[in-house]
């Protein structure tokens, strides 16, 4: 591979901290700095790379520490472990600025900033940096809904509930003014002006700022205004794809939206040129080619498990919470959305293919059975739902 790499800054004791750069044939670097988001509770720590192009260009941003202690463990009544809590509210952000620095940028050298999606893990540090320098933002116009929005992160908390609650999920209760003690105002709204929202795949061309070095890639499924970035010019035999949350590796990413994400992973896999995937957790993947056909493989054996686990009737939450249907463990008596959703998905689309049927309701709680067939069978259906971009997903 041409592609160069070099560590400027390893990780510290609590895995992040990292500054890694990508040198580029002709010379243009990508850095990557990797900032504190919670592990096994969460998707690990944040990569967050800046491209060097005609103008200075940032991708995601990360958490503040402050509200991943919150959103991953206070919100969800888990245990905090010891290191976590010791660390200073605004660790996240100093990993950032100091990686900056590692490398001669400064905040103010940042003119524009693209967010792979809005999920907050991906954003809310924007906040400082527009503070410290005056960036430019852009995102997917399906996502700038959650990131344009002062309160998004409490409305899909209060909505959730009671979708996790029909889950069968044990959801913590607490009032809004529970929800917020503690937080200073300003701390709550972490929004950010979306000035380029993205409605189109090709080169990038964000009013003044144009380049053929990068090409946006739309890519829904994790979220529905999940994007990928290609790197690399048009003449070039090797390019890189920052592919946020949609691509990681050794973890698998939580689809939002399962026939969207399958359908993307088509589109990806005929990429040509794609030597190296950088995505916002994890490890880098280097074989494109290889990985999408894993993360298929791993959606349809998760896909039948669902469908076997419903011989007998089971609620979303009974599933997430079975042995092996997770890599870790998934503790039944607490609240964890990421785990529920995962399950839920696939049920949904077993019921798109007539897999699987609600059976009945326990109160709020619903429950879902299985057709009998042989699940290859209801397998092919669901590959003919992926196959038929004409068919329309409500």
């Amino acid at each position: 591979m041409d592609i160069k790499e070099k560590i400027i800054r390893r990780n510290t004791e609590i895995g992040s901290g990292r500054v890694k750069q990508y040198i580029l044939p002709k010379g243009r670097k990508i850095t990557q700095i990797t900032t504190f988001c919670p592990d096994i509770i969460g998707p690990g720590p944040t990569h967050i790379y800046v491209i060097e192009d005609e103008t200075l260009i940032m991708v995601d941003t990360g958490i503040p520490t402050n509200m991943a202690k919150r959103l991953f463990y206070s919100w969800r009544k888990q245990d905090m472990p010891q290191e976590v809590n010791v660390l200073p509210e605004d660790y996240s952000e100093i990993e950032l600025m100091t990686g900056l620095e590692a490398v001669g940028y400064s905040p103010k050298d940042i003119e524009l900033i693209i967010i792979t999606h809005g999920h907050v893990d991906h954003y809310l540090v924007g906040k400082t940096l527009v503070e410290r320098g005056r960036p430019k933002i852009s995102a997917h116009v399906q996502d700038t809904d959650r990131i344009c929005n002062p309160w998004a992160i409490s409305k899909g908390v209060f909505e959730g509930r009671p979708k996790y609650q029909a889950m069968g999920m044990p959801v913590p209760e607490y009032s809004a003014q529970e929800f917020y003690q503690g937080l200073d105002p300003e701390t709550l709204n972490m929004s950010l002006k979306v000035d380029y929202p993205i409605s189109m795949d090709g080169p990038l061309s964000l009013d003044s700022i144009k380049s053929d070095f990068i090409t946006v890639k739309h890519s829904p499924g994790h979220s529905p205004g999940s994007i990928c970035l290609i790197v690399g010019s048009p003449e070039d035999a090797e390019k890189i794809l920052i592919c946020g949350d949609t691509l990681l590796y050794p973890i698998t990413p939580h689809p939002d939206n399962l026939v969207a994400y399958l359908r993307t992973l088509d589109d990806l896999e005929r990429l040509e040129k794609i030597a190296l995937c950088l995505p916002a957790h994890g490890r880098n993947i280097r074989d494109l080619y290889g990985r999408i056909p894993f993360l298929k493989k791993h959606h349809r054996s998760r896909l039948e498990f669902t469908y076997s686990a419903c011989q007998v009737a089971k609620n979303p939450w009974e599933i997430a919470s079975m042995p092996q249907y997770f890599d870790v463990f998934v503790d039944p008596d607490k609240f964890n959305p990421m785990a529920g959703n995962e399950a839920f998905i696939h049920i949904k689309l077993l019921e798109m293919a007539n897999g699987l049927y609600r059976a009945y309701t326990d109160g709020a709680v619903h429950y879902f059975k299985n057709s009998g067939e042989r699940f290859d069978d209801v397998y092919e259906r669901v590959l003919k739902i992926i196959d038929d971009r004409t068919s329309t997903v409500l």
